[in-house]
C-alpha cells in the first residue's frame, strides 16, 4: 500500500539544604499565554472539545513522564519531526519528543537517578505512549480500543499539536493533532477503530498520521494540502526561532504571539468570551524547550521580533552579593524605569478590567495608605537595582524579610512602613549598603544583609542561576533551604509531595531583553 498521502480518512478526534547556625559552610566554583487562551478560545463544540481532550489528556502525562522515567530506545539521530506536516500559516505549536538526542537521553538518566522511587514506580519498561492512551480510556473513550492490538503496532515516539487558523475568517484557530506513524499499513488498519470514539478524522502519511476535529474531509484536505505546498518546518522565522533557542529538548513549543492574539481576540468577540490575554501585536514570536541539563531541569525559552520599550539600563547581578543563607531572593535591573515604562500598559490593562471609576479610586486609596505617588515615587524607589530577600523565619519575630536597592530609600521607608503597620509590623529600619540601602522591619537581618555576603559563591545558587550579572531578572529558591526550615509544615503533605521535596536543591528563574526579544530560563536542580 502506497504510504503517501494515503487515503484513510477516518472519525479522529544542587546541594543540600542552606546551613544553618553561625558557622558559615565551606565555598566551592513568556507565550504560554497564547497557547492557553487558544485552547480556551476555540473550546467551542463537541467535536473540538473532543479533540482538546485527548491533547490535553496526552501532553499531561507526557509531562509528567519527563520527571518520572523515560523508555529511551538507542541513542539515535532525529527522525521526522511534527512540524514538517503542518503548514506555515500554524499560529502555535508544542510537540512532545520521547525519543530527543542523545544528549538529551544521557542528561535524562542523570536527572531521573535523583528520584529513585518515580523511577522505580515506573519502571525500567514503562511505556509513556500506553501511559497517555490508558489516560484517554479512564475519560470513558477508546473502550473497545487495544492499546497492544491497534496501537502499539503503528504509533511513534513524537507527537504535536498545531493551532491553523480556520478557512473562515470568523472561526479562529483549530487544532490540528499529528501523531508519528512507525507502520503505515497497520496505521491504516487500525486508525478508524482508535477515532471512532474521537469525533474527527485522520490522514495517514508517510511518517504522521494528521488529525482535525470535524466529519467532513474540508479542513483536513486543507492542511495536508497547505501543509505540502508550505510546510511549518521551512517556515523562514520558525526556522530561525528554533535555531535561536538550540536543542529542542523533550517538549517544544512555539508562538507566534501577534497572529495567535489577533485569532483570540478575533474569536472571543464572535463567542462573547472573555479571554485575559495581555494585547500582542508587538510580542513577537516565542519558542520553549523543557530539557535536561545535566542532572536539571530545564525550561528554555527566546522571544524575537518583538516591538516593545527600550531596555532599562542595569542588571540583576546584585543577587548574587546577598547573605549566603538566602532562602528566596527576587532580583530585578533597571526596575525604576522598566516600571516607567510599563505603566501606560498596565494602567490601560486595569482601567479595562476595573473601569475608570474603580481604578482611579482603587488609586487614590494606594496613594493615601502608602503615602506616595504613582507612578513617580514607585519609579524612584525601585531605582536600578531592586532586590527582595528572604531569610527565613526568626523565633517569635516573623520572618527575616528586606529590600536592597539603590532606590529613593525615604518612600521605601514609607512603603515598607506602611505595610508593616497593616500588618502589625514594627517600624522599618535602613542600612547603608555599599551604594544603596537596605531596608528590613528586623533591625538585626537588616544588619546581616547589609554586612553578610557569599551567595553567589553557594554550590546550590551556581547550578540554579547562570551569569546572573547579565539577567535583568532573576529569582532564587533555595527549595532544599526552605523544605529543612518548614519541614513540620511540609510533614502535613502528601507522601508524593515530600518525597519529591526531598530530592530537590533549587530553583532558578533569569530572564533578559534587549528590546526586540530576549532569553528565558526556569531550572529546577536536584540534590
Amino acid at each position: 500500500m502506497s504510504s503517501s498521502m494515503s487515503g484513510t480518512t477516518s472519525p479522529s478526534s544542587g546541594s543540600s539544604a542552606t546551613p544553618t547556625g553561625d558557622e558559615r559552610p565551606e565555598l566551592r566554583g513568556a507565550g504560554t499565554e497564547e497557547l492557553v487562551a487558544l485552547m480556551q478560545a476555540n473550546g467551542r463544540g463537541r467535536q473540538r472539545g473532543r479533540m482538546l481532550a485527548l491533547v490535553g489528556a496526552v501532553l499531561g502525562v507526557v509531562a509528567l513522564g519527563t520527571g518520572g522515567f523515560f523508555a529511551f530506545n538507542a541513542l539515535t539521530d532525529p527522525g521526522p519531526q511534527p512540524e514538517s506536516v503542518l503548514p506555515s500559516s500554524t499560529v502555535a505549536f508544542v510537540k512532545v519528543d520521547l525519543d530527543p538526542s542523545a544528549s538529551q537521553k544521557v542528561d535524562a538518566l542523570r536527572f531521573l537517578r535523583s528520584f529513585p522511587d518515580a523511577a522505580k514506580q515506573l519502571g525500567a519498561g514503562s511505556d509513556l505512549r500506553k501511559i497517555a492512551f490508558e489516560a484517554v480510556q479512564k475519560q470513558g473513550r477508546l473502550g473497545k480500543v487495544d492499546y497492544a492490538k491497534d496501537v502499539a503496532p503503528w504509533l511513534g515516539q513524537r507527537l504535536g499539536v498545531g493551532f491553523v487558523p480556520e478557512a473562515a475568517a470568523d472561526e479562529g484557530a483549530a487544532p490540528v493533532l499529528v501523531l508519528a506513524v512507525t507502520d503505515v499499513d497497520a496505521a491504516e488498519r487500525h486508525l478508524p477503530a482508535l477515532a471512532a470514539g474521537l469525533g474527527g478524522q485522520c490522514r495517514v502519511l508517510q511518517a504522521f498520521a494528521v488529525c482535525t476535529g470535524g466529519t467532513t474531509a474540508t479542513s483536513l484536505d486543507k492542511v495536508v494540502a497547505d501543509a505540502t505546498r508550505a510546510p511549518l518546518a521551512d517556515a523562514a522565522t520558525f526556522r530561525e526561532d528554533l535555531g535561536d533557542l538550540g536543542d529542542d529538548g523533550v517538549v517544544t513549543a512555539w508562538v507566534d504571539s501577534a497572529k495567535a492574539g489577533e485569532l483570540i481576540s478575533r474569536t472571543s468577540a464572535l463567542t462573547g468570551s472573555r479571554v485575559p490575554v495581555v494585547k500582542s501585536a508587538d510580542a513577537g514570536r516565542t519558542v520553549m524547550a523543557l530539557r535536561f541539563d545535566g542532572p536539571n531541569l530545564e525550561l528554555a525559552g527566546h522571544v524575537n521580533g518583538a516591538k516593545g520599550q527600550a531596555t532599562p539600563a542595569g542588571n540583576a547581578g546584585a543577587i548574587a552579593t546577598l547573605p549566603w543563607n538566602t532562602l528566596a531572593a527576587v532580583s530585578v535591573g533597571g526596575a525604576g524605569d522598566g516600571f516607567t515604562a510599563a505603566w501606560p500598559q498596565l494602567q490601560a490593562t486595569i482601567k479595562a478590567s476595573v473601569g475608570d471609576k474603580q481604578y482611579a479610586a482603587g488609586l487614590a486609596d494606594v496613594q493615601k495608605t502608602l503615602g506616595i505617588s504613582v507612578p513617580k515615587d514607585v519609579a524612584a524607589a525601585l531605582g536600578s537595582q531592586f532586590t527582595v530577600v528572604f531569610g527565613g523565619m526568626e523565633p517569635g519575630k516573623g520572618p527575616r524579610l528586606a529590600i536592597v536597592g539603590d532606590g529613593d530609600a525615604d518612600v521605601l521607608r514609607k512603603v515598607v512602613g506602611a505595610t508593616a503597620g497593616l500588618a502589625g509590623g514594627g517600624p522599618a529600619t535602613v542600612h547603608p549598603a555599599g551604594g544603596g540601602t537596605v531596608v528590613s522591619l528586623s533591625d538585626d537581618y537588616g544588619q546581616e544583609v547589609s554586612t553578610t555576603h557569599g551567595l553567589g559563591d553557594m554550590p546550590a545558587f551556581k547550578d540554579a542561576i547562570e551569569h546572573p550579572e547579565s539577567a535583568q531578572v532573576a529569582v532564587y529558591v533555595d527549595i532544599a533551604g526552605l523544605a529543612s526550615q518548614f519541614k513540620d509544615d511540609l510533614g502535613t503533605a502528601k507522601p508524593a509531595t515530600t518525597s519529591v521535596v526531598d530530592h530537590l536543591s533549587a530553583l532558578g528563574i533569569t530572564a533578559t531583553s534587549d528590546g526586540s526579544g530576549g532569553d528565558f530560563a526556569i531550572r529546577l536542580t536536584t540534590k
